[in-house]
């Protein structure tokens, strides 16, 4: 075979394979969707509440899409590494993900960000939220939200809380409780949520403000006593705790939401289609139980633009106060 012949034999294998992609994308694009298993990544370990959400949501969801959500852990990094797999799947339908507020704060910590949270990704619907909550061992001294501040006013830097690592919700929101209240404690930074409870019953840290979800366990046994939480209006759970606002600082509000997302570009008829879905469950009251296990509430939103708007709220409130206190996270 001379030159000529070769070049125009592997032309015509390159055309070939080429012809037989376009077709074969074209033959899944005429498929119903979802027409094979769906990915649902959470961005966070196994037995927090975007994992336990994900994994209500993937068993409701699978009858009615008639395909199996497979919920695929991929923690670190506050959630980056998780988000950034999600960012780079295709956008057909077969890769989502069920994110945290934590996905708009991160933007605003880190200076080398491996994704746009606003570009590079298709929102969906609101999932579920809840706040966070101040909270102090059985046994301390602390009676109230305001208790605490005084004693932290008197002696600047003599407490210790912890938090779920640098630049996490927990460490926003204790950052931010100590910006507006003009005191120091002393941070230190965990692995994960659960273990701010635990650091708190074992004497290393004296308070902390962990996801409401994360502390439930431990504040219906008594374990742990709550002083405020971070939402506007107080919990249904725990109606006699205060809101920050009312104790400390009118402004004082942050909830902590989870929602359903996928890659940029996501077709606008899958979207509605995924949106349908999580709206009917939501009204169905399938969910119900798992929101009162972990001391959640549903947030529902009108439409895929409705939450869409909602992102952009939080991203730009976010990237506000974090600029007002001056925090930097760490990565990893």
């Amino acid at each position: 075979m001379n030159r000529r012949q070769w070049l125009a034999t592997a032309g015509a294998a390159a055309g070939a394979a080429a012809l037989n992609g376009v077709t074969g994308r074209l033959a899944m694009a005429a498929a119903p969707y979802p027409s094979r298993p769906i990915r649902l990544i959470v961005p966070f370990i196994a037995g927090t509440a975007p994992d336990s959400m994900a994994r209500t949501i993937s068993a409701e969801l699978a009858p009615v899409l008639g395909q199996p959500l497979v919920v695929e852990n991929i923690g670190g990094a506050g959630g980056i590494i998780g988000a950034r797999a999600l960012k780079r799947a295709e956008p057909d339908g077969y890769t989502l993900g069920v994110l945290a507020n934590q996905h708009v704060i991160n933007v605003h910590l880190y200076r080398d960000q491996p994704y746009d949270a606003a570009k590079d990704f298709t929102a969906i619907s609101a999932l579920s939220g809840g706040p966070v909550v101040l909270a102090v061992p059985a046994s301390s001294p602390f009676k109230t939200a305001r208790d605490l501040v005084d004693a932290m006013r008197k002696q600047p830097d003599s407490l210790n809380y912890g938090s779920g690592g640098k630049g996490s919700v927990s460490h926003l929101a204790v950052e931010t409780l100590l910006h507006q209240t003009h005191t120091k404690a002393v941070h230190i930074p965990y692995k994960g949520a659960s273990e701010i409870v635990t650091a708190m019953l074992s004497g290393q840290t004296q308070f902390g403000m962990p996801v409401l979800s994360t502390a439930v366990p431990f504040l219906r046994n008594g374990q742990i006593r709550p002083l405020a939480v971070s939402s506007a209006a107080r919990s249904i759970y725990f109606p006699d705790v205060p809101t920050l606002a009312e104790s400390l600082s009118p402004g004082f509000v942050l909830d902590n939401w989870s929602g359903l997302f996928a890659p940029a570009g996501l077709p606008a008829a899958l979207t509605k289609k995924l949106f349908d879905a999580v709206a009917a469950l939501q009204a169905s009251g399938k969910l119900d139980a798992t929101m009162k296990a972990n001391a959640g509430e549903i947030r529902k939103s009108q439409s895929p633009g409705q939450f869409t708007q909602m992102v952009a709220a939080d991203n730009a409130r976010y990237g506000k106060l974090i600029e007002e206190i001056g925090m930097r996270g760490e990565a990893g």
